[in-house]
């Protein structure tokens, strides 16, 4: 709504500016008009000059050369009549202009026209001076205004100007709040679309196009949806289901598997390979129970059990629980964790943290057939736990690298397998990242970064 807000504002301010703009721009334009007509029909010497410029001498009367000149080049014409009425000089008198006057002419040529010649006049020591233009040149008209009109233009003409600036912005809040009410329903409609609910605005008015649009995005976006649901569901419907059906004959190899292992009738050899089947079996037990808890973390299916906990021991007892599994010898387990890092105190799935943990491990050693040194560090710093996997192994494939450094993919097989993935989504669910490197020397490092540890 604020951002709403701002949009009138900043509507309705740029309305009244362009207004005020084209207010100003029209006054200035008929400034600018009236001045060239103005020069246009300029003089360089106004009536009073002319009528002083009219010299007699000798009962001959004569006008200055520059006057004479004006008069020339204009198409003007000029004259003086006395106080008879009769003209008593004149330059460039167009025929049909009289020589003699009554007061009656007299006072009807002071109305600016003479045989619809366009005059101007001006008292001269020995009677009228008139000046004449050529006919249609120029529009006279009279006004006349109260003198009380006059002394009130003081206040009215300023009132007009804010009246008018007024109604700009009256009119521009009005088109604005028009625009708002369309604007609001769209807002409401694009945020109800980034939630992913149904949108269904009418498709009217001003922005009518714009919200057929939406609308349109709106179904597509809930069929898409829908559809990625359905899929989605069907996959974990699937995974699930293969899941529970690979259960119950895997039990049963391994069962067998388990007893031949023991039956002394067999030949050693016989036993031997009973022992793969078994610890095949646990490989694709292993992989059951991650590719159902990558399903689950995916979809947010998993219950995450958030609790306090020391992730030291934790580190010890996976450590424990490793070594206690018989590994082979080709491996080292080392451990290092921080002075400051002894009591810290983490909130999260401990189980989680420790799958995670255990899926770093047992990846160094599923990739380092022939033997590798593995460390485990524990750190803290600044409200962030550290916790990184070491090993001096044949480290990641380039393209592999690159791919465990970019954002996470639904549901990612490489051949890293599953856990590498798990990892990375038990840290994104926890608020955390996991960054995979290689070392300059052989083998590779995965930082857990956690939030919290106190």
């Amino acid at each position: 709504m604020k951002s709403m807000m701002k949009i009138l504002s900043r509507y309705v301010i740029s309305a009244a500016a362009a207004a005020i703009l084209l207010l100003i721009i029209n006054f200035t334009a008929l400034a600018v008009w009236l001045f060239q007509s103005a020069r246009e029909y300029g003089r360089n010497y106004t009536v009073n000059q002319m009528a002083e410029g009219l010299d007699v001498s000798d009962g001959e009367y004569s006008i200055s050369d520059s006057i004479a000149a004006e008069l020339d080049q204009n198409q003007l014409w000029a004259m003086l009549i006395d106080e008879k009425g009769t003209v008593i000089w004149s330059r460039n008198l167009p025929s049909d202009v009289p020589l003699s006057y009554t007061l009656t002419d007299v006072a009807g040529l002071s109305r600016w026209y003479l045989k619809d010649y366009p005059v101007k006049v001006w008292q001269h020591r020995d009677g009228l001076f008139v000046v004449g233009n050529p006919k249609n040149s120029m529009w006279k008209i009279g006004i006349e205004f109260p003198m009380k009109t006059m002394d009130n233009s003081r206040f009215w003409i300023p009132m007009f100007v804010i009246l008018n600036l007024v109604t700009a912005v009256i009119l521009a809040l009005l088109s604005g709040l028009r625009l708002f009410v369309s604007l609001k329903k769209l807002t409401i409609g694009i945020e109800n679309l980034a939630q992913m609910k149904p949108v269904s605005m009418p498709a009217q008015g001003i922005l009518g196009d714009l919200a057929s649009g939406i609308n349109h995005a709106s179904s597509q976006l809930i069929r898409q949806e829908a559809a990625l649901n359905k899929r989605d569901n069907a996959r974990t419907t699937w995974i699930a289901g293969i899941s529970h059906d690979i259960r119950t004959p895997l039990s049963v190899i391994m069962g067998y598997a388990g007893q031949m292992e023991e039956d002394k009738t067999l030949t050693r050899e016989q036993q031997e390979l009973a022992v793969i089947i078994r610890s095949q079996c646990q490989k694709i037990k292993a992989l059951i129970n991650d590719l159902n808890l990558a399903s689950k973390l995916e979809y947010d299916m998993q219950p995450i059990r958030r609790e306090e906990f020391n992730p030291a021991p934790l580190i010890r007892s996976i450590a424990a629980d490793l070594l206690n599994s018989s590994i082979s010898e080709k491996y080292t387990l080392n451990i290092s964790i921080d002075e400051d890092a002894q009591n810290m105190i983490l909130t999260g799935d401990s189980q989680l943290i420790r799958r995670a943990i255990t899926n770093l491990i047992l990846n160094s050693m599923g990739h380092n057939p022939d033997g590798c040194d593995i460390k485990i560090q524990l750190s803290g710093n600044s409200g962030t736990t550290l916790l990184s996997v070491t090993d001096n192994g044949t480290g990641f494939p380039a393209e592999i690298l690159k791919r465990l450094n970019q954002p996470l993919e639904p549901m990612e097989l490489d051949n890293h397998g599953l856990g590498l993935t798990i990892v990375r989504q038990i840290m994104s669910v926890h608020g955390g990242t996991a960054s995979f490197s290689n070392l300059t020397g052989g083998g590779c490092r995965v930082i857990l970064t956690l939030p919290g540890g106190t």
